[in-house]
C-alpha cells in the first residue's frame, strides 16, 4: 500500500463576464440593522441609491480550491456607501477612478486593509471607483450598518436624488467596458 498523494491543484481562470450579483448569492447576508437605520436606508433606495453601485463574485472558492474570494464593486460617481462593519478582514484595491475615505482620496493602485468589525465607509469619488475586494477563508460575511443620523440620511438622499439619473444611464462598469471590447 503506497502512500496516499496530495490533491493537487491546477491554475483556475475566471471571467468577468461570468460574475454574479452578490444579491444573487448566500456570500453576504442581509445587512443588520436597527429598525430606525432601516426605515432611513430603505427611503434612500426607494429614491434611487441601489442605482448608485454594482457588486459582482467574479471567484468564490471553497476551502479545499484554496479558500480565496474576489468580489468588484463599482461606485458610480459620489456614491456613499454607509459606515459599516463586516465579519471578516477585507483587503481592498482600488482598480480605476477614486474612492474617498474621510479627508483620504485613494486613486487607481492605492488600496486598503479592513480588519473584521473595524467600522469604515467609503464613496466614489467624482469619477467613480472600481475596487477589488478580496477575502480568504470566508464561506460568507455578515454586514453590519452602524446607526445612521438624520443629517447623513438627508445627504445620502440629497446626492441619491440629484445623481439619480446619471447612475441609471451608467450601466457598464469600465473594466468590463474594457473587456467586453476585446
Amino acid at each position: 500500500m503506497g502512500t496516499k498523494r496530495p490533491t493537487k491543484r491546477g491554475i483556475s481562470l475566471f471571467r468577468a463576464k461570468d460574475a454574479v450579483n452578490l444579491e444573487d448569492t448566500d456570500f453576504m447576508s442581509a445587512p443588520e440593522m436597527s429598525p430606525d437605520t432601516a426605515a432611513a436606508m430603505t427611503a434612500c433606495f426607494v429614491a434611487g441609491m441601489g442605482t448608485g453601485a454594482q457588486t459582482k463574485v467574479v471567484l468564490r472558492q471553497s476551502e479545499a480550491e484554496g479558500g480565496f474570494s474576489l468580489v468588484t464593486i463599482w461606485l458610480k460617481p459620489g456614491f456613499p456607501l454607509p459606515r459599516h462593519t463586516h465579519d471578516a478582514d477585507c483587503l481592498y484595491y482600488v482598480l480605476s477612478g477614486t474612492a474617498v475615505m474621510g479627508r483620504q482620496t485613494l486613486r487607481a493602485g492605492d488600496g486598503f486593509f479592513v480588519p473584521k468589525d473595524a467600522p469604515y465607509q467609503y464613496s466614489g469619488g467624482p469619477d467613480g471607483a472600481e475596487v477589488l475586494e478580496i477575502r480568504r477563508g470566508v464561506e460568507s460575511f455578515d454586514m453590519q450598518i452602524s446607526d445612521v443620523t438624520p443629517e447623513s440620511v438627508s445627504a445620502m438622499l440629497e446626492l441619491t436624488e440629484a445623481r439619480r439619473d446619471q447612475w441609471e444611464r451608467m450601466d457598464v462598469s469600465p473594466t468590463t467596458a474594457a473587456n467586453v471590447a476585446r
